[in-house]
């Protein structure tokens, strides 16, 4: 009876993974598909093709962030760096960092020839603001100390396997005053998850997701709420 309780575990956590895999391939089939994360497709957008990216672009993330001329942004975890990108659709003369892991999609080389060109076209005229690759890990950014305005953390919070030691490195990087925008998912507790066939990411209440950052040295400065998980939290380096 053990060993047919023990086969049965298997073989429900094989089909679990296939059905997985089997999804994640139909979805990276889709040619107009408005899912936006941590892509390594190298993919483009637009509003015609993520409208409710776009949206949320235009009408949420630049009136919280407030961007400003001569800002140095950080970046984590961009992939193809599509939102900043569209961010510099409708903004000029920033600077952004594009930190990820992997940084295939984000060579100075694509960004020359070919994102530059494409979102420029969507905008009218040429693209002001400044890109630079750097590639870090899930606890580090390959970033100097105290230049950054601005950091972005925007779906990929859940992901760092040490999230304590990744905001401590944002507050190394931020200059006095300097912001955190995160945005995130959170829970009623504190859990690993593999929700929506994800990779997995650890995910925790919202009064933990707080203290934890306050804790390192930061004040949070507003809590934006969008249905029972979304947040968008703004932190100020203290």
């Amino acid at each position: 009876m053990k060993n047919l309780r023990f086969v049965l575990v298997i073989v429900f956590i094989l089909l679990s993974l296939a059905s997985c895999n089997l999804l994640k391939k139909q979805l990276n089939n889709l040619k107009n598909t408005d899912k936006h994360g941590h892509s390594q497709n190298c993919i483009v957008i637009s509003e015609s093709t993520h409208p409710s990216i776009w949206q949320l672009t235009k009408n949420t993330y630049l009136k919280i962030i407030d961007f400003k001329n001569k800002d140095t942004v950080v970046s984590i975890g961009v992939g193809s760096g599509s939102q900043e990108f569209l961010f510099s659709i409708f903004t000029d003369s920033i600077t952004f960092y594009m930190e990820d892991i992997d940084t295939s999609c984000i060579t100075c080389e694509k960004i020359k020839n070919k994102y530059l060109p494409y979102y420029s076209v969507i905008r009218g005229s040429n693209i002001t603001n400044s890109f630079i690759p750097a590639s870090g890990t899930d606890t580090t950014i390959n970033v100097k100390n105290n230049v950054a305005d601005k950091v972005l953390i925007f779906n990929v919070y859940h992901h760092f396997s040490n999230d304590i030691a990744m905001v401590k490195e944002c507050k190394r990087i931020l200059k006095p005053k300097g912001k955190i925008f995160i945005d995130e998912a959170v829970m009623n507790s504190n859990k690993f998850s593999y929700k929506f066939c994800d990779y997995g990411g650890h995910y925790k209440s919202e009064n933990n997701f707080v203290k934890d950052i306050v804790d390192i040295g930061f004040k949070c400065d507003t809590i934006y709420r969008d249905g029972k998980y979304s947040r968008i939290f703004v932190f100020s380096k203290q």
